[in-house]
């Protein structure tokens, strides 16, 4: 593995694990058309651990911002029921034999001192993260996919 690949990995692994605060998309040049890209490559992970036909989910923050928008539209299209946000609402109680919709927050960001771009989604107690270049608006993997349980 180079030296990059390796810094990028740990980087990504490190800041995981500070990823408690506030939520959204912080990273400032990200066109429509990385955060299509960004959002089809972390539902595609979502995928792996929470398949689409059981797994509901619920947004804990506003989706406004170009990547909230990419990943809502996507998860609806790749077959998950997703409660969009709404800060007056309480998490209603699961019907018995239903299984409860799991919180859903992400943060889109760049790394100090980085060209990257790094996707946080965490879902109820576990974290996925992955760090991406972009060269042409195309994202390339710059690592895999963390997860923290």
């Amino acid at each position: 593995m180079s030296m990059r690949v390796c810094l990028a990995l740990f980087a990504t692994l490190w800041l995981v694990a500070c990823a408690n605060g506030p939520y959204g998309n912080f990273a400032e040049r990200t066109s429509p058309a990385v955060n299509q890209q960004l959002a089809q490559a972390t539902v595609r992970q979502l995928a792996v651990v929470h398949p689409p036909a059981s797994t509901r989910l619920r947004f804990a923050q506003e989706t406004r911002d170009g990547f909230g928008t990419a990943l809502l539209s996507t998860l609806r299209a790749s077959g998950y029921s997703v409660q969009e946000f709404d800060p007056k609402a309480q998490p209603a109680p699961a019907a018995r034999g239903v299984v409860p919709a799991l919180p859903l927050n992400y943060v889109v960001d760049t790394p100090k001192d980085t060209q990257l771009l790094r996707v946080i989604l965490r879902v109820g107690p576990e974290t996925l993260s992955r760090a991406y270049g972009v060269q042409n608006d195309r994202l390339l993997a710059a690592g895999a996919w963390v997860r923290k349980e």
